[in-house]
């Protein structure tokens, strides 16, 4: 092999690590800099000043560096029948969250069926969809 060929050999070799490099750095920064919301569903008291009221919370947290805008949150239940959505009503929507910030929305305990919710989700202006996990309140 002469030295026109190792270079040649050389050349290729380095230019590829270098695309690949720019490359898996793009992708990472891309996904750092999204907006990304995470949501979870937990059990809840509203304390008022006369009663306590047991409440389903969904919370969502921005833990994207980009703001997003929630405007709509809700349950998907585990039925059979066509009505499996639930949103919930919240007077707060929509809200821009910006990286790190939190919303909470709550549902009337005895108004949803917590051994039914198959998960929570969030909706933000773009249409996207953010997910719990699966069967949130089980423990």
């Amino acid at each position: 092999m002469d030295l026109t060929t190792f270079l040649a050999i050389y050349g290729a070799v380095l230019s590829t690590i270098a695309i690949l490099w720019n490359l898996f750095k793009d992708v990472t920064v891309y996904r750092l800099n999204r907006p990304y919301l995470k949501v979870e569903a937990n059990y809840g008291l509203l304390i008022g000043s006369t009663t306590t009221q047991p409440t389903v919370k969904i919370i969502m947290v921005n833990i994207g560096k980009e703001p997003l805008t929630v405007v709509e949150s809700g349950f998907r239940l585990d039925t059979k029948s066509d009505e499996n959505l639930a949103t919930v009503a919240d007077p707060s929507l929509p809200k821009e969250l910006a990286q790190n910030q939190r919303h909470t929305t709550s549902a009337n305990f005895d108004e949803v069926i917590t051994q039914k919710i198959l998960y929570a989700w969030a909706r933000d202006a773009t249409g996207r969809i953010y997910r719990s996990k699966k069967w949130p309140l089980r423990t």
